[in-house]
């Protein structure tokens, strides 16, 4: 299991919430998004969204961006986090339509464990 230390990027974060997060990552591919973390460990959204990217940016989280369009309330896409917004035109593999302006679209952040994380 590998251990993720909190102290200086998630200082926010209390002894029960490590607790709460190392539940939710005990297995490997374990999934989590930012919405989530609002509601199961009481924080803003910019402190969910930051707990995400330093698992991204630690490696022990792979984190891909969401892509939805109109056509579905699931996502219909990803790309990897980090590299940027997909390419337009986009072509929606749901519908088909061919999606011109990042208007269109909406993105979320999805974080992925490589393997279980016990944070501390």
């Amino acid at each position: 299991m590998n251990k993720f230390t909190c102290n200086a990027q998630l200082y926010f974060l209390d002894t029960s919430q490590k607790i709460k997060l190392s539940k939710k990552f005990r297995n490997p591919n374990s999934k989590v998004m930012p919405h989530e973390l609002v509601v199961s460990l009481r924080v803003k959204l910019p402190q969910a969204y930051a707990v995400v990217i330093a698992l991204g940016s630690s490696g022990l989280c792979s984190n891909r961006l969401l892509i939805y369009h109109s056509c579905s309330e699931a996502s219909v896409g990803s790309i990897p986090f980090g590299i940027g917004f997909p390419t337009l035109p986009w072509i929606c593999p749901e519908c088909g339509t061919t999606i011109e302006d990042y208007d269109e679209m909406s993105f979320d952040v999805i974080a992925i464990a490589k393997e279980p994380i016990e944070f501390i």
